[in-house]
């Protein structure tokens, strides 16, 4: 009866911890690739909280309202903006200016993350 108890693995063999090692490592490079998308998101977003915020800005000039924006980009290091991302319109009182654009990142080999983005805000002045 001793000698059963004693063959009995206990814990967890070694390809059992290649296998968690693995998998753990798949969801850390996953995270290290989606991570910079979205917070880069989560800086645009402030950006356009910023602007909505801003006395100084002209909601009547779609000039002052991207050069504003550019400046910020610049400074935040936010290079995948373009001015063909950016819409502005104007109606009544209203600015509404919205983001739309798409980010790609290499994943492994030829495979790619693609996260599409989304911000609008109104300005109301």
């Amino acid at each position: 009866m001793n000698l059963i108890n004693r063959s009995r693995q206990k814990g967890v063999s070694g390809v059992g911890w290649l296998v968690m090692a693995s998998i753990f490592g798949f969801f850390l490079l996953t995270f290290f690739k989606v991570f910079p998308m979205y917070y880069e998101s989560y800086k645009i977003t402030g950006i356009l909280n910023t602007i909505q915020e801003d006395p100084s800005i002209d909601v009547k000039s779609k000039r002052a309202i991207w050069d504003k924006m550019q400046k910020t980009f610049y400074i935040d290091n936010i290079d995948s903006i373009k001015a063909e991302h950016v819409k502005m319109s104007r109606k009544n009182s209203q600015t509404t200016i919205s983001i739309n654009y798409e980010r790609r990142t290499p994943f492994v080999a030829n495979l790619f993350l693609v996260g599409k983005f989304n911000q609008t805000i109104v300005i109301d002045r």
